[in-house]
């Protein structure tokens, strides 16, 4: 495939290399072999697309979303089967990894060399059972570890879809599929938070919301808006500390203390999670701060370049922290398997970033309900041909 590589590629050659995948993924997609799914042509309906008999709406598939989020988005993202990095390396505003997009192809690379163990004679899925892919967070039964990464704006996205619009599609489709939706902040445009967590208030407070590392007097002055939409758990994204440099001093952000985290912990009875933690010092400080949890995250490889993966960096934090607070991990979740593989490593539920993107621009709320379906059926594949009845039977035993 275009996209797989096992190794990051220069400044130089990520250049040509992606002009070049740019035109054959253009090119095979007319030919209908593309690794990246083309748009339907105008006025041609698609196999996928036929309505069954008796009924009035066509049932959207898996392709049908990535053909439509690729029309929406591209060139911004090319909607590559396997979002390796590779192709959108350095391109920011967009999705890509900063730089030489290094972190990115990490997480990516770090994610796919772990390797499990196949058990079939384990009696784990019968006739009569299946193994179960629940689990509790919070508070909040989910119907499976996985809930849609925090976004902030939409210019990363080329502001193609209408704010509302989305964060209702992620938030709605995830609560549809059993699970939690995320927003993010934005300290810029503060009535954007308020109309975000208007959308988490529709929802019962059935999604995470992230707050930038703003000045403490400016946290604690909007928390009142996020706890009026009820809310089951607040996430400051510390790993953003460097995107908003030179933004006015009432709402630049930054790194924080021990001290600064421990009064935004008690300035609220919500739950707060510390995202971006890559090591196990960290993850010690955040529970020192009063953290009820950390998301293992290099903030999707966009930040800082030559980072480690995150599926490297989390056995030795699980190794430190685990149960003693809430261990969530992001970076390249795509698959049931996926979730799985974090799990193994010792997370206890995964954020979904990029491909609940591209399902909202496919798909809108009903696409990311698929996403998320697609993703807990392939989970609990996994545990059946592994041999793991529940969530908590998932540990390093699994892996190869």
């Amino acid at each position: 495939m275009l996209s797989n590589s096992s190794s990051p590629v220069s400044s130089c050659d990520n250049q040509v290399g992606v002009k070049r995948r740019g035109f054959l993924q253009v090119a095979t997609a007319l030919a209908g072999v593309s690794q990246v799914i083309s748009p339907a042509k105008a006025g041609t309906q698609q196999p996928s697309q036929a309505v069954a008999a008796g009924t009035s709406k066509a049932r959207l598939t898996v392709e049908d979303v990535y053909a439509r989020a690729r029309q929406a988005l591209y060139p911004i993202c090319r909607v590559c089967r396997q979002c390796d990095g590779v192709v959108c390396a350095g391109e920011f505003p967009g999705l890509g990894g900063v730089g030489s997009g290094t972190s990115f192809q990490n997480n990516f690379q770090a994610l796919k060399r772990v390797e499990l163990k196949l058990r079939t004679l384990t009696g784990v899925a019968t006739v009569e059972k299946k193994p179960d892919t629940s689990v509790t967070i919070f508070g909040q039964k989910l119907s499976l570890p996985a809930i849609a990464a925090p976004v902030g704006g939409l210019r990363n996205m080329g502001n193609r879809m209408p704010a509302e619009a989305y964060f209702d599609s992620i938030v709605g489709g995830c609560v549809d599929a059993g699970t939690a939706g995320g927003i993010g902040d934005e300290p810029t445009a503060p009535d954007m938070l308020k109309m975000r967590c208007d959308i988490v208030a529709r929802y019962r407070g059935k999604a995470l919301v992230c707050l930038k590392p703003r000045p403490n007097p400016n946290f604690i002055e909007v928390l009142p808006i996020v706890e009026a939409a009820g809310t089951f758990m607040i996430a400051i994204d510390v790993d953003s500390a460097a995107r908003y440099a030179g933004q006015a001093p009432g709402v630049m952000v930054g790194t924080k203390t021990a001290a600064q985290l421990r009064e935004l912990v008690r300035a609220t009875r919500i739950p707060v999670v510390l995202k971006g933690i890559m090591t196990p010092d960290e993850a010690m400080l955040a529970g020192e701060a009063g953290a009820a949890g950390i998301v293992v995250s290099n903030h999707g490889g966009r930040v800082l370049d030559h980072t480690p993966g995150t599926a490297d960096v989390l056995p030795a934090i699980a190794d430190k922290v685990k149960g003693k607070m809430v261990i969530f991990v992001d970076g390249c979740v795509h698959y049931g398997v996926d979730v799985f593989k974090y799990l193994a490593l010792g997370a206890d539920a995964v954020l979904v970033g990029r491909h609940l993107i591209r399902a909202a621009f496919g798909g809108g709320r009903e696409g990311v309900t698929l996403f998320v379906n697609t993703m807990r059926d392939e989970l609990e594949s996994a545990m059946v041909m592994t041999g793991v009845p529940n969530i908590q039977n998932i540990t390093r035993h699994v892996i190869a």
